[in-house]
Parts: C-alpha cells; structure tokens; sequence
C-alpha cells in the first residue's frame, strides 16, 4: 500500500510547497508593500533610490515560488500563482510558456503567450529603472520570443508576431497584426475568423523543401573525454552533494524532530519545553541544509573544472573537422558540460545572489561587485565588472561553430564587460566582446564577434549599433532620452 500511495502523496506534498510558498510570498510582499507602495515612473538605479530598492526587493521574493509552479507543467497553478502575486489574470489564459513580470501587468480573457515571450512592465537601462503598467485585452496572441515592453497597451483579437517587440507605451489598434523591432502594424487581423483562409495559408501553399540524404548523415567520432567520464561527474557533482546533506536531514528528522516534536502530545507544558525551540528552528536547519548541498555542488564542480580548464583550449579558433581527433576541443565541451547544472542549481534556487560567490569560487568568471543575474545563459571566460544588471533571456556566449556540418571552425573567446553594463533582456553576445563602462543592449539586440561596445551608450539592433537620440526616444516612448 505505501508503494502504491507514494506517487500521489508525494505529488500532493509538492503541491503543498508550492502553495505554501505562494502564500509565503503573499504575506512578504503584502509587508514590504506596507512599508513602501509600488509605484509607475522612472527611477534611478542605486541603494539611495527606495522605488529601486524596494522593486529589487519585491522581485526576489516573488521569483522562487513563481519557479516553482512551473515546475508541474500545470498552467492552472501558475495562474494561480500570478494571480495572487498581483498579477490580474484568468485562468482562460496560456501563459506558461514565456516570462511574465508579477506586478503591473493586466491580462483579459483567452491571451496567448509564446514560447521564449517576455511581458515585461519594468527594464533597467542605464542608471535608470523603468516601470510602467502593461494591459493585453481580449484573445490578443504574443508571438514565440517576442518582447512587450513597459507601458505596451494591446487591444483585442491583435496579434504581435514572432521575434518582434513594443516600444515603450505602444498601443497596438484592435483586429491587427503587429510585427518587426520595434513593431509596425503589417495588416489587419482578418485571418482570425476564416478558417479556411488559415488552412489554406498553412497547408496548401506551404513549400516543401527537399534534402540530400548525404547532408543528414551522422559522422561517429570517438570521444577523447569518453561518455562515462560524463555520467560519473554528473553524478558526483549531482548526487554526492546530496549524501552529507541527505544524512544530516535524516539526523535532525529522527533524531530531533519527530521525538521531541512530532511524537509528543501537545499540551501547555510541552509549548513552554524545548520541543517549541527545535520546532521554531527546523526552517533555520532546513535552509542550512539546503545551502550545504549547495556548497558541494560548487565545490564538486570546482574540482572538475580545474581538471578540464587545464587540459581545455586557450582562447582562439579550432578546426571542429569530425574525422579529426581533437583532445583539447573535447576537453572544451566536458568544460560546458560541467557548467550547466550548478549555474541551474543556484540561480534557481531561493537564494539567486548566490551565483556571483559560485562563479568567483569555481574561477571560471570575474563579477563585480553588486552585479545582479536573472534567468539568463552565460558561459566561462566572461568577466562582469561593478553594478552590472544581466537580465531574463539574455545570452552571452564564449563560442560560436561557423561552418558546414563536419567541417566547422569553433570560435572561443571569453568577453569582457565593464562596471554598469546592462543587457536588458532576451539579446545576446558572441564571443570576443569588449563592452565600455555605462552600456546598455536593448531587447532583441546582439552583438557580432569580436564586436567593441564603447562606453555610456544605448545599444540597439543585428547587429548591435549605437542609437541616437530620436532612435531613443522612438523606443521609450518619450520615457527616457538617454541623458
């Protein structure tokens, strides 16, 4: 029988956390909110500023519970999460598949959200922080990837397509297509109530393209870091974090816990007895344990990465020619491989500063101080100076494959980039870039290789090109000038 009840006792215990969480959060926000009401305008962006300091504050507390319940693949409980956080929404809408900022952002019925979408009613550029209020009315459609920016209004049945983005405080008219960076009205929605003319547009005059059986063939290429060497880091890193802290759990469960707490009889005597102690630190003891697993991850992963640094490439251009044995390349991906699950396990945790120590105690990157990372991908050999703000979606890369498949050149270069950088959100850089002081990339822009960003300028485009004054403008709606 308690095989058979596990699965569902367990899925309801992760349920249990998750709501408990949500509505911790609900309460934390609830106080802070007490103490310093969340407010629309145009902030600067340092401790002396409360608006900043306070949004900073709001954000963190709202980002692990809102992690947590898309971990179920339950779009009912993330609505539920956004709507309590403070996000006005209905659970007719889809959601789950983009990012969603949990605080002035309105949502009607039947709204649709891509893949890889951000809503956004804040971002940071330069010394200033931007937060104004989003409103996306009835069965309006975020195209996959696609960016709506602070103070964005869209009216019903409007389409913003794929890999396109608002400007600050756009409107988008009702029955509409929006589309390109930033988005132009392409054509009137009239697609959206003939059926047929969709079915024809999707399936009739869609272009089949045929392909050489030769290009699609795999090459076999032994492997000079072979593939169990994988499994066995990955399991160390991984799984033996978890022995000491999965021991000391067990100790405190059996041998503090469920004696002195679980199993004794509640009465005045045992409220006034140690038992109410233990209880009262069993958070405390838990969150200890939890960063212990932490530390071996970093820990483990350090060993390793040492090993594989070592042995990996100095930065340059590599022949990736598959016919070809390459130790050190081979070397290189072990290096990426090692790389993943602790930036995952840090930055998803309820403690997401924590990744600046992880990176400067594994050595693979240089961070400032009081530089702050969201949900973003990131690689070794990139140093962050001061103040940097590395927002949700961004990419910053160290290599890129150039090439035909089976003869590519891979390009390794770290970047270096300079104290109060910005990379907004959803853009990216290849490898070789050198960033100045006080620079901003916009949404949707990215850098070519070996690209040089100077200093105190906004970046916007593919590729990435300083904007002027009227471009400014244009995109923050009259917001900011850049000055």
């Amino acid at each position: 029988m308690f095989y058979f009840l596990f699965p569902l006792v367990f899925f309801i215990g992760v349920i249990l956390l998750i709501l408990s969480s949500i509505i911790v959060a609900k309460v934390a926000v609830s106080f802070v909110n007490l103490i310093h009401k969340p407010k629309e305008g145009v902030f600067f962006r340092n401790k002396k500023d409360k608006d900043y300091c306070y949004w900073s504050l709001r954000s963190v507390i709202k980002k692990w519970p809102v992690w947590l319940a898309r971990q179920l693949s339950l779009p009912l409980l993330e609505s539920l999460a956004f709507k309590i956080l403070g996000v006005k929404t209905s659970f007719s809408n889809s959601l789950n598949e983009g990012w969603v900022d949990c605080e002035f952002v309105e949502f009607g019925k039947n709204v649709k959200i891509g893949q890889g979408s951000l809503i956004m009613s804040n971002i940071i550029v330069q010394d200033k922080l931007i937060i104004k209020k989003v409103i996306i009315k009835d069965n309006v459609i975020i195209g996959a990837h696609a960016v709506v920016l602070p103070g964005t209004v869209i009216e019903p049945n409007t389409i913003l397509n794929v890999i396109s983005m608002t400007t600050i405080n756009q409107y988008l008219e009702s029955d509409s297509v929006y589309q390109g960076v930033p988005a132009k009205k392409l054509e009137e929605n009239h697609l959206s109530n003939n059926v047929e003319a969709l079915e024809t547009l999707i399936f009739e005059e869609a272009i089949e393209k045929e392909f050489n059986e030769e290009d699609l063939r795999a090459y076999v290429k032994e492997l000079s870091v072979p593939f169990h060497f994988y499994i066995i880091t990955g399991w160390v890193i991984i799984g033996c974090s978890f022995i000491i802290p999965g021991f000391l759990f067990i100790l405190f469960l059996f041998g503090m816990l469920i004696p002195y707490t679980l199993s004794t009889t509640l009465s005045l005597e045992s409220l006034l007895s140690i038992n109410v102690i233990i209880l009262l630190l069993t958070p405390l003891i838990l969150i200890g344990i939890y960063l212990l697993h932490l530390f071996f991850v970093a820990l483990f992963t350090k060993w390793f990465y040492k090993l594989a640094d070592e042995r990996g490439p100095e930065q340059g251009v590599y022949d990736r020619n598959l016919d070809e044995s390459s130790t050190v390349l081979d070397y290189y991906h072990f290096r990426s491989f090692l790389f993943k699950y602790p930036i995952f396990a840090f930055i998803r945790s309820p403690f997401p500063w924590l990744i600046n120590w992880e990176l400067k105690f594994i050595r693979s990157n240089q961070v400032g101080k009081n530089t702050i990372f969201e949900e973003a991908f990131f690689h070794s050999h990139i140093d962050f100076g001061k103040n940097c703000y590395i927002g949700t979606f961004a990419h910053i890369t160290n290599h890129l494959v150039d090439g035909v498949y089976g003869e590519e050149n891979l390009t390794f270069f770290g970047a270096d980039v300079g104290n109060n950088c910005i990379f907004s959100a959803s853009n990216g850089s290849l490898p070789g870039l050198e960033m100045g002081d006080n620079s901003t990339i916009l949404p949707m822009c990215a850098t070519i290789k070996y690209d040089k960003i100077g200093k105190n300028g906004i970046y916007g485009g593919f590729p990435a090109k300083k904007l002027d004054i009227n471009e400014i403008k244009e995109i923050f709606g009259g917001e900011y000038d850049g000055e």
